[in-house]
């Protein structure tokens, strides 16, 4: 009986100690939940960054603007191989095919 009554007080002192220590510890879980995060989104970084570099090895050339551009950021279309560095140089050579077909 006299052990029940011992153990009792030191839970309810825990009890007391964690409840004071709460505002705390859910700081720090933040605090690690964020330097966990960062730790992510950098390692990702550098994973893209290799991963396109990998892909950037191969240059190709805009049709347009003949601007050597990496493979990866190039803009292709469907209907044939002609690769755009951006949405202008394509509609400049949608503009330019266009007079060359009224002409």
């Amino acid at each position: 009986m006299k052990l029940l009554i011992v153990l009792g007080v030191f839970v309810v002192i825990l009890l007391l100690i964690y409840l004071r220590l709460r505002p705390y510890i859910r700081m720090a879980r933040q605090m690690f939940g964020v330097a966990r995060e960062v730790r992510r989104v950098v390692r990702d970084d550098a994973v893209s960054i290799n991963r396109t570099a990998d892909a950037g090895d191969r240059l190709v050339r805009c049709d347009a603007c003949q601007t050597w551009i990496p493979a990866s950021r190039a803009l292709k279309l469907r209907s044939s191989s002609a690769s755009y560095c951006s949405h202008a140089c394509l509609e400049s050579k949608a503009e330019e095919s266009k007079r060359k077909a009224a002409s």
